[in-house]
């Protein structure tokens, strides 16, 4: 989580980062934050080494909410739909039903979808530029042909299964 920060807080070891990052999904204030972050004695330790023994400071915090606390609860996030789309499938999942690679196609493809479109309203009166539909397209494409990729393979299957029928029924008599 913290490869590409370098700040004070995303120094801390892991743990220290997970355990204030659940404080703040609790609803922990800064102040009191604050003073539970530069009271641990691996704060303290790194502060001195790295930071002339400055406290982690509001702007700090306030800087790691906006970016190493948003990526913890996207990440916490996608794992809990992770698990619900695994609990909804599992074992139990009736014959016939779409795989689970079909199913988070298909979500992928409708958040995809969300995501341009929010971007083009964002252009404003501007409308859509050509490098945004040049990207869309790519990704169109690659999403496109890998249902066209299933589909050749389920065709496969099915003439794979009608070959293996043929044969079964040859044998037999």
């Amino acid at each position: 989580m913290n490869s590409t920060r370098n700040g004070k807080i995303a120094r801390l070891p892991k743990a220290v980062r997970e355990e204030l990052n659940q404080r703040l999904d609790n609803g922990e204030q800064g102040d009191p934050l604050l003073k539970w972050l530069n009271s641990l004695p691996e704060a303290q330790a790194l502060l001195a080494a790295e930071f002339d023994g400055h406290p982690i400071t509001k702007q700090s915090l306030s800087e790691w909410r906006r970016g190493g606390y948003a990526e913890w609860q996207l990440l916490q996030e996608t794992r809990a739909i992770a698990q619900q789309i695994i609990a909804e499938t599992g074992e139990m999942q009736p014959a016939g039903a779409p795989s689970l690679t079909d199913q988070m196609a298909g979500w992928v493809t409708a958040r995809y979808l969300l995501a341009v479109r929010k971007q083009t309203e964002q252009l404003g009166p501007n409308g859509t530029d050509l490098k945004i539909l040049h990207e869309f397209c790519h990704d169109l494409v690659a999403l496109r042909r890998g249902d066209h990729n299933a589909a050749r393979l389920k065709i496969a299957q099915a003439r794979l299964s009608r070959q293996h029928g043929k044969r079964a029924s040859i044998t037999v008599l």
